[in-house]
C-alpha cells in the first residue's frame, strides 16, 4: 500500500458502513463511486451477512488493487441490515458515519457536501438528500421520509421529478440507504433496533433522533442513485410480516406517554381493517403475536428511549405533512412509482442559512 493510501486510512474523517448480502457486482459500482469522491478521507467497512456469491473475492481484489487497509470486510451471521449497521457503527473510529446500501451509488461530491451541511450545526444529527432511481435519473425514489400518526412510514416525493431547486427540509426520518450521521449521537440513542430484520429501521432511528432533541435534514444537492429494478414487484408475505412487526414495535417504544393511547387505538383499528380486506392476513397476525411475545423487551427499550426525550411527539409530527396515511397506497407492491406523489414547493437554496435550519 502506498504512503498516500496509508495516510488516508489513518486520518479518515468518515467511516462508510455498507451492509450487504450477495451483491458482489453491486459493490464494485458502489466502491467505484466512493473512490471518486472529492472527500477521500474515508474508511469503508463492508458488513457481510455471510454472502454465498463472489462478494469475498470482489472485496479481496479491491483491497489489493485500490483500497488497502481503508477497506475492511467483516463477515457475520445473517441478521439483516439494521444489525449489520450496528456492527459497522461500533467498529467506526470517526466522528461521522455514512450508512450506505450496497446498491446505492453516490454523486462524486456527496460526502464533501454532506460534511459541509453538518459543520457547526450540532443539532443536526443526520443528513441525506435525493435518492434517485438509477434506471431513470429524472425521478426520485425518496427525499426523506414521513410518519403517520399510528406509525405508518413512507418515502417523501416517491416517483416525483428530480429537482435541484427542491427545498432543503427538516424531516422526521431519512432513508438509511445514504445517510451521514454523527456516530456518538446514534450510539447514545441506542443505535438501530436489531430485532428489525427488514423495514422500518430508517423511520425508527429518525423518530428516536428527533425525540432526543436532534434534527435530521435533506438537501437537494446530495444526490444518490439507487440501483433497483424498474418494475416494483409484489411484497412477499415475509416482508409484510417484518413491516407490520417493526411498525408496531416502533410505536410501542417511541410514542410519548401522551400520544401512546390514541396511536395504539388507531394502529389496532387500522390493523383490523387491513387484515379484513387485504392479504396476506397470516403475516399480519403473526406480527401481532410477535409483539405480544416480545412485549417485556420492548417496554424495557421504551423506558430507555423515553428517558432521552427532549421533544414532544406533537412537535415531531408537525415536521411532516401531518397525514395519518400515505398519500398513495402501496397496493401490495414494494414501492410506489407514481409521478408527483408529493409536490414539493420550489425554493432558492441559496436563501437557506444555517440559522434557518436549526
Amino acid at each position: 500500500m502506498s504512503t498516500t493510501e496509508d495516510s488516508k486510512s489513518q486520518h479518515a474523517v468518515v467511516t462508510v458502513v455498507i451492509p450487504t448480502f450477495n451483491r458482489g457486482d453491486g459493490l464494485k459500482v458502489v466502491l467505484a463511486a466512493l473512490s471518486e469522491q472529492t472527500e477521500q478521507r474515508l474508511h469503508v467497512i463492508v458488513v457481510d451477512n455471510s454472502s454465498t456469491d463472489h462478494t469475498p473475492d470482489v472485496l479481496k481484489a479491491l483491497v489489493e488493487q485500490a483500497w488497502g487497509d481503508r477497506l475492511q470486510h467483516i463477515v457475520r451471521e445473517p441478521n439483516g441490515p439494521a444489525s449489520a449497521r450496528n456492527t459497522g457503527l461500533n467498529a467506526a473510529k470517526t466522528e461521522f458515519v455514512l450508512f450506505l446500501d450496497s446498491d446505492v451509488e453516490l454523486a462524486s461530491d456527496w460526502v464533501e457536501l454532506a460534511l459541509e451541511k453538518m459543520d457547526n450545526e450540532p443539532l443536526i444529527a443526520a443528513v441525506g438528500g435525493q435518492i434517485i432511481y438509477n434506471y431513470d435519473r429524472s425521478r426520485v425514489n425518496a427525499y426523506g421520509g414521513d410518519l403517520g400518526r399510528f406509525g405508518l412510514a413512507w418515502d417523501i416525493a416517491e416517483g416525483a421529478q428530480r429537482s435541484e431547486t427542491r427545498c432543503a427540509s427538516r424531516r422526521i426520518w431519512i432513508n438509511c440507504s445514504a445517510m451521514l450521521a454523527r456516530k456518538n449521537v446514534v450510539l447514545n440513542i441506542g443505535g438501530f433496533d436489531e430485532q428489525f430484520f427488514y423495514g422500518y429501521e430508517d423511520s425508527d432511528i429518525g423518530w428516536k433522533l428527533n425525540l432526543a432533541g436532534f434534527h435530521v435534514w435533506v438537501f437537494p444537492d446530495l444526490n444518490a442513485y439507487h440501483h433497483v429494478d424498474s418494475e416494483a414487484l409484489p411484497t412477499h408475505p415475509e416482508i409484510v410480516f417484518h413491516y407490520c412487526k417493526n411498525r408496531l414495535r416502533s410505536v410501542l417504544k417511541n410514542a410519548s406517554p401522551q400520544s401512546l393511547c390514541y396511536m395504539m387505538a388507531g394502529y389496532l383499528a387500522y390493523t383490523v381493517l387491513d387484515v379484513a380486506i387485504r392479504r396476506p392476513r397470516l403475516a399480519k397476525l403473526k406480527a401481532l403475536g410477535w409483539n405480544a411475545r416480545f412485549l417485556a423487551e420492548t417496554l424495557m427499550l421504551r423506558k430507555q428511549i423515553q428517558s432521552l426525550r427532549k421533544a414532544t411527539d406533537s412537535s415531531i409530527f408537525q415536521i411532516g405533512e401531518r397525514r395519518w396515511l400515505p398519500p398513495t397506497p402501496l397496493r401490495g407492491l414494494r414501492r410506489r412509482q407514481i409521478d408527483g406523489v408529493v409536490a414539493d414547493k420550489k425554493c432558492d437554496i441559496a436563501s437557506h442559512k444555517p440559522d434557518d435550519r436549526v
